[in-house]
């Protein structure tokens, strides 16, 4: 997949909630539960782990933001925060980190 067709790479600016240096925030189109967030490398990547450690920790620093976010708007009890890392471990489109929320809240 190219940057052209990718279509975490060329969203509407509408849907990103929050940026930094190296990433983007932004609700998954799809969600599993209320606040599901997916946190995106402005870098056009299929893995987490092609990315540089600064990019990493900034992937991380919108992580954080984004549960802060979710505490204060929706009080959920727990989290799950997930990488799929490849087509075997799920990964459908590759340039993703997924913060979710349980789903009974």
């Amino acid at each position: 997949m190219n940057v052209k067709s990718c279509s975490f790479c060329t969203l509407p600016e509408e849907r990103k909630l929050f940026i930094n240096s190296g990433a983007i925030l932004i609700r998954d189109a799809y969600p599993v539960s209320k606040g599901h967030s997916l946190v995106l490398p402005k870098k056009h990547v299929g893995s987490f782990f092609e990315l540089t450690e600064f990019e990493q920790l900034e992937l991380i620093q919108l992580l954080n933001h984004a549960k802060s976010d979710l505490d204060q708007l929706f009080h959920p009890t727990a989290y799950n925060v997930g990488i799929n890392d490849g087509i075997a471990a799920g990964q459908t489109i590759p340039h993703l980190l997924h913060l979710v929320t349980p789903p009974d809240m």
